[in-house]
């Protein structure tokens, strides 16, 4: 077969690493040339074997589209985003910028894309065998800018949902510390399954009614999350105690820590952590 060429601006020891892992290497002569700032990579099979070649051609798309990725995306990316964050207020662009890349180089997002990708750089080594990166992308790059731009999408949609989420709890943040406080105490017990509001003698609250409540509003199932928090809410306690800190992880304790901040306190271990081998007076029995 004939050679295949491959050239880029990257600096050839920037991409040792990638030929290293070649699995068909042992049969392949490589060999580089310098033309100014450009490197041109020639590989060859040591032997005339024509069911290698689609192996080799196969290789070789997959060695191109690992050079893009790790050494061209980061100017692409910087190119694309920009016109996505101009409009955005507080967003650390470098934290942008960071999050795509990372998009990119996760295996298990935009397979399709990246498949598609692939398949344009063996098309080309196919039908050229000889491909010049830097040429390539400026000329041919659709199928790369998609996946740019898909990764940037997927990015851009976490980041309107974070800075929803953050005016969502801003939101009630406000309303608790303007709210008068109910109660001065209220217990949350949390087991594996379930959560439970006790006041300050450990009786059950009722919430029943903030449940139903919320049923009317949504017209929905309600989670037993949605419950605990409006009642935490309509009570404003003064102090809020988590029982259970192997779930100190959970949704919910997060969210509640975040809306009522230096209200929240972990228990440092009672009685009442130990709920699977006591009794809880209920108050409504």
């Amino acid at each position: 077969m004939e050679p295949i060429k491959i050239g880029s601006t990257v600096p050839a020891e920037k991409i040792h690493n990638i030929i290293e892992k070649f699995s068909c290497k042992k049969s392949l002569n490589i060999n580089y040339e310098v033309y100014n700032d450009r490197f041109v990579y020639t590989f060859t099979l040591n032997k005339k074997r024509s069911d290698g070649d689609i192996a080799l051609y196969n290789t070789l798309a997959n060695f191109a589209y690992d050079i893009i990725i790790n050494f061209y995306s980061e100017k692409i990316i910087y190119l694309r985003t920009s016109r996505f964050l101009n409009d955005i207020e507080g967003v650390d662009k470098s934290k942008v910028l960071e999050e795509v890349n990372k998009v990119l180089l996760d295996r298990k997002q935009l397979v399709e894309e990246k498949e598609k990708f692939k398949n344009d750089l063996l098309d080309y080594l196919i039908e050229n065998n000889t491909l010049i990166i830097d040429g390539y992308l400026t000329f041919r790059s659709k199928a790369f800018i998609e996946i740019v731009d898909k990764a940037i999408e997927k990015t851009m949609e976490k980041i309107y949902l974070l800075i929803e989420y953050n005016e969502y709890i801003d939101t009630l943040q406000f309303f608790v510390d303007t709210q008068y406080s109910q109660v001065e105490l209220v217990n949350v017990l949390i087991t594996k399954d379930s959560i439970q509001l006790l006041d300050s003698y450990n009786n059950k609250i009722n919430n029943s009614e903030i449940s139903s409540l919320l049923e009317e509003i949504f017209y929905e199932d309600i989670s037993e999350s949605d419950v605990i928090l409006s009642s935490l809410l309509a009570l404003a306690p003064e102090n809020i105690v988590i029982h259970g800190n192997e779930y100190d992880d959970s949704e919910i304790v997060i969210v509640l820590k975040e809306i009522f901040r230096d209200r929240i306190h972990n228990c440092s271990g009672c009685d009442l952590c130990l709920v699977n081998s006591i009794g809880i007076k209920n108050t409504e029995s």
